[in-house]
């Protein structure tokens, strides 16, 4: 085996990355109304910090390093802009800069389906271009 084969390609991490955005943004919504089947289940664990700041980080270092390395190679903004969308999303639900109800899912659900466009732009951008491997 080649050390190729067992390298993850560019448009894997981009699919990991939209699941883990789209779980991210699912995850949200449904959390305010799940939270009592969470505790009753034994599963609360889902709804703690600890679970949010993981996919959280998860989130940020993925797309980061997989967004910024296809720009290195395109020029082409489309897929940063919607990765700092929804970076912002994620800071106005953490920092409550607003106070309305259910704030944090709003944001948070808003900021997993833009880190999860970012990543779809990305693939469609690296669908189009067969010069170079990624």
């Amino acid at each position: 085996m080649s050390a190729e084969k067992n390298e993850v390609s560019g448009v894997e991490l981009d699919r990991y990355g939209m699941v883990l955005s789209i779980g991210c943004a699912i995850h949200c919504a449904v959390l305010p109304i799940a939270m009592s089947l969470l505790t009753a289940s034994g599963l609360s664990w889902i709804a703690g910090p600890e679970f949010e700041w993981a996919i959280l980080g998860c989130t940020f270092i993925l797309g980061s390093w997989r967004l910024i390395k296809s720009f290195v190679k395109h020029r082409n903004p489309q897929s940063l802009f919607l990765f700092g969308m929804g970076l912002v999303f994620f800071a106005a639900a953490k920092l409550t800069w607003f106070d309305f109800p259910y704030n944090e899912a709003w944001f948070m659900t808003a900021g997993g389906f833009s880190v999860a466009a970012a990543h779809f732009r990305n693939l469609r951008l690296c669908a189009c271009c067969h010069v170079h491997t990624h």
